[in-house]
């Protein structure tokens, strides 16, 4: 379920986990730290977020509209402040002068370059004069939404002003400086406010038990309730109804007798129809911002969408639908701002657990334009079903957001899903193909597959109960969750595997050599041993693994590549690659357990860059890996297809070798994608070595 916000007058925690989904961590409730229980003079506040205190970045670099340096102060893990800077200066003013006993810092939700590694903190009487607090240096961060406490029990001397000088390591630096949050802890005063109720959700007339559980030796509370009966009161544990249908705020101040503190808490209890679930669903406020008017993607936009804040409204509910059971248990968003604007991506969703930020690049409606106003409707409402989920979705609490991780196919393939239900992905359905795992291709493939585990499983509420398992996990993965779904016999291999079955079924092949009957590839035997003599393209930056292990992987999706002649990208992208093996040709070896008469082989052709293809190859055996005899020397078909598996006899196939090896060239002839700075390789999709059964 979605954690609970952090109070106006947040604490500092002893500690804290957040999970990460584009930019939307959820805030976990705090305890406050003190020493000696109900001592005021030991128990520490955050008091960056009291009223009147300001924050200001004067030389950050064109930060996000969404994503301003007020953030840091917003008491909201999930925002955060960017600036298109290496290093930064965040200052902040107080209310009144405070002596700092500490501060945290919380990371941002992505890309951990941007972090921090290094900062001087000062403070000032009037924002002009600046003494140094503290500095560090060498400073990290091991995960997204990390908090990272730093004491200053020494530190005695008062200051309206803190400034901070950030930057970021500058061995890593991206040109991009990000920060979730800043909390600066002082000595508390007036009591640190803070509520409990027995339920978080009640029919109305049903009574709701609220008790304060203030610190610093509150001596009176006054309570107010919306839609409350009472509607106000100064007991310490009152109890309450409420009248109306909807997520009810409370607030409480608490005094003692050096002041008072009050604490606004939202969507405390919902109350609700059990005969009606979704009564008293709160519609978001829909701000529309459109940050290029006279780009031709707006023009088009505004034509095919007039009524987008009704759209938004109906998704969000239908897709609140499908994730929840009733209105209690769902999200409540307070605003969606919808920007349009020029993005390098097509859409995304940004924004806090109340305020989701909804992005669309003009640029890619105006690529849509041509294809009729019908289809470019379709692609907004169906980016819609997508982004929108990924509001209202429930996050994992374990992982990263991470291309090819569970949690990234998680949010991204459970989105998508969505946008096949609500009948915007069918352009998608004939790129159905094998997949290994779960987590190859989330958009296009683990998306669909959520939609087998679906229609196979119509006696269970899947989409419900597996989002339900990502928040309520503290372990999640996709073996956990769907365990949690179907039982403990039922982990995801299992269905996975029939998943597979299935798309057999439907013609859908795994990505294996093209068998040969009768013959077996013992290739891919237990005990084989395969090696080059050239450098391979095993780039993690790109993650590009292309390696000789994927000529023997029974998959020829996954491809090896090897360079006979350098490129020019090498030095600026995969300088770990140098120096290269000088070849002239590249060699691929087999070491076999035991010797085997090779009858047939075969070579599969890469997915593409045709240029790399091998020209020309030979097939020699060995007994020793020493003395080679020639088997075969032959060559591609004239411009083969690319994926295509290519059948080779071996004539007079009587000797068993132990070792085996291909020898493969290529002479293609220089032009715009071969030679010179272009380089020159041999890429495979995979090598078969046939035996008769």
């Amino acid at each position: 379920m979605k954690n609970n916000k952090l109070s106006l007058i947040a604490m500092v925690v002893l500690s804290m986990t957040l999970a990460a989904c584009n930019g939307s961590d959820k805030s976990l409730e705090v305890t406050p730290k003190h020493i000696e229980e109900n001592n005021a003079d030991s128990l520490l506040r955050n008091m960056a977020i009291d009223s009147g205190s300001t924050v200001d970045s004067p030389d950050s670099v064109d930060s996000p509209g969404a994503e301003g340096v007020n953030n840091l102060i917003d008491g909201n893990d999930g925002s955060k402040f960017l600036s298109f800077s290496n290093s930064v200066s965040v200052e902040f003013s107080a209310a009144k002068a405070y002596t700092l006993k500490g501060y945290a810092l919380i990371s941002g939700n992505d890309a951990p370059e941007r972090d921090p590694a290094e900062w001087t903190l000062e403070g000032s009487t009037d924002g002009t004069t600046w003494t140094e607090v503290d500095s560090r240096s060498g400073q990290s961060f091991g995960s997204r939404g990390e908090k990272r406490t730093f004491e200053l029990p020494t530190n005695e001397v008062e200051y309206q002003h803190y400034r901070f000088s950030f930057a970021n390591n500058p061995e890593t630096a991206a040109g991009i400086f990000q920060l979730a949050e800043i909390e600066l802890t002082v000595v508390a005063d007036a009591p640190l406010v803070d509520f409990a109720s027995n339920v978080s959700r009640s029919e109305v007339g049903g009574k709701v038990q609220f008790w304060d559980r203030s610190l610093a030796n509150p001596t009176s509370w006054t309570w107010t309730f919306e839609d409350g009966e009472p509607a106000t009161s100064t007991e310490r544990n009152p109890a309450v109804t409420f009248t109306s249908l909807g997520a009810k705020s409370v607030t409480l101040v608490a005094t003692n007798d050096k002041g008072s503190n009050e604490l606004v808490q939202e969507q405390v209890v919902h109350i609700w129809d059990s005969q009606n679930p979704w009564a008293g669903y709160v519609k978001p406020a829909v701000t529309l911002v459109a940050h290029t008017p006279e780009h031709e993607g707006q023009a088009a936009f505004t034509r095919v969408m007039p009524d987008i804040e009704q759209v938004i409204h109906d998704i969000s509910l239908a897709v609140a639908q499908v994730l929840y059971k009733d209105v209690t248990e769902a999200p409540l968003f307070k605003t969606v701002t919808f920007e349009t604007g020029e993005y390098d991506f097509p859409a995304a969703k940004s924004g806090t657990d109340e305020d989701m930020i909804l992005l669309m690049d003009v640029g890619h409606l105006a690529n849509k334009v041509a294809e009729g106003d019908e289809s470019l409707r379709n692609e907004v409402l169906g980016m819609l079903w997508h982004e929108l989920t990924h509001g209202y979705n429930n996050s994992p609490n374990s992982g990263d957001y991470v291309s090819g991780t569970e949690y990234h196919s998680y949010l991204e393939g459970l989105a998508d899903y969505m946008r096949i239900k609500a009948g915007f992905n069918e352009h998608k359905r004939g790129g159905i193909k094998w997949i290994d795992s779960w987590n190859d291709d989330a958009y296009n493939q683990t998306s669909f597959f959520l939609e087998w585990v679906v229609k196979s499983h119509l006696d269970t509420d899947f989409i419900y109960l597996f989002n339900k398992a990502a928040g309520e996990l503290e372990e999640w993965s996709f073996d956990a969750g769907f365990k949690a779904v179907f039982g403990d016999d039922r982990g995801i291999t299992i269905v996975f595997k029939e998943y597979q079955d299935y798309l057999t079924t439907q013609g859908i092949k795994p990505p294996f050599p093209t068998p040969v009957e009768g013959f077996k590839n013992f290739a891919i035997d237990d005990g084989v041993i395969i090696s080059t003599n050239a450098t391979t393209v095993v780039i993690p930056d790109w993650e590009a693994y292309e390696g000789e292990d994927k000529l023997i992987d029974n998959n020829v999706n996954k491809k090896f590549n090897a360079f006979i002649e350098g490129t020019w990208w090498l030095e600026d992208h995969a300088s770990h690659l140098f120096p290269i093996n000088e070849v002239t040709d590249v060699e691929i070896t087999f070491e076999l357990p035991e010797a085997i008469v090779l009858d047939k082989y075969s070579v599969t052709t890469g997915n593409d860059n045709e240029h790399r293809d091998p020209t020309l190859w030979t097939v020699s055996g060995s007994t020793d890996g020493t003395i080679w005899v020639e088997l075969d020397v032959d060559q591609y078909p004239e411009s083969p297809e690319r994926l295509t598996t290519f059948h080779y006899d071996i004539d007079d196939a009587v000797t068993a070798y132990q070792y085996y090896q291909f020898i493969f060239e290529n002479t293609q002839p220089e032009g715009d994608s071969i030679g010179g700075d272009n380089g020159r390789l041999i890429q495979l999709g995979e090598i078969a070595l046939l035996a008769s059964e």
